[in-house]
């Protein structure tokens, strides 16, 4: 027997093609039950899980439903190697996004900023973490000291959303031996 405790003022945080998925898949008391898995704010843990990370993913959408997603990784310049993302807080995390393998993300983050998702995964712990949020151009200050490195734009994304994935559709990927 499951026990769900709901909050009757409690916001839904699930969108329209969320639940419609819930619907279709049968899994609605599921989902009510996840709610409570979801924060608005990184934990120790989920930075240290991205921090370890290679590359991720992020998605924007267009106004007429066109989604736009890039892989992300580590970028490499004469200079040396950046990190994936730095951490500002606990809601806000930056990454470099090149500016013409970006174009279109870049022209939808535009200055008022879009909504974004972004998946980092662990393939060979099957372990995935998606975080929701606003994605615009990083301010020149937002990260004091920091010069970004020739044609790339420091991005910002203030997380809404934190949550750990279900691994069951995560393929455990090995390293080929060359």
């Amino acid at each position: 027997m499951r026990i769900i405790l709901e909050d009757p003022y409690e916001r839904d945080i699930f969108h329209a093609g969320e639940c419609q998925a819930h619907r279709r898949f049968g899994v609605e008391a599921e989902a009510r039950e996840m709610k409570g898995t979801i924060g608005d704010h990184l934990s120790a843990g989920n930075a240290s899980f991205i921090a370890s990370q290679p590359f991720f993913f992020v998605s924007v959408r267009e106004e007429c439903g066109a989604i736009h997603t890039q892989m992300l990784a580590c970028v490499t310049t004469a200079q040396g190697t950046y990190p994936l993302v730095a951490f500002g807080d606990a809601q806000t995390f930056y990454f470099l996004l090149h500016k013409a393998a970006g174009a279109s993300l870049l022209q939808l983050a535009g200055d008022e900023g879009c909504k974004a998702g972004t998946v980092f995964v662990d393939f060979a712990r099957r372990a995935r973490l998606r975080i929701n949020g606003h994605l615009r151009v990083a301010e020149s200050h937002a990260l004091p000291g920091f010069q970004c490195p020739a044609g790339y734009e420091l991005m910002r994304l203030r997380t809404q959303q934190v949550y750990a994935n279900c691994q069951s559709r995560i393929v455990r990927l090995k390293l080929a031996v060359a």
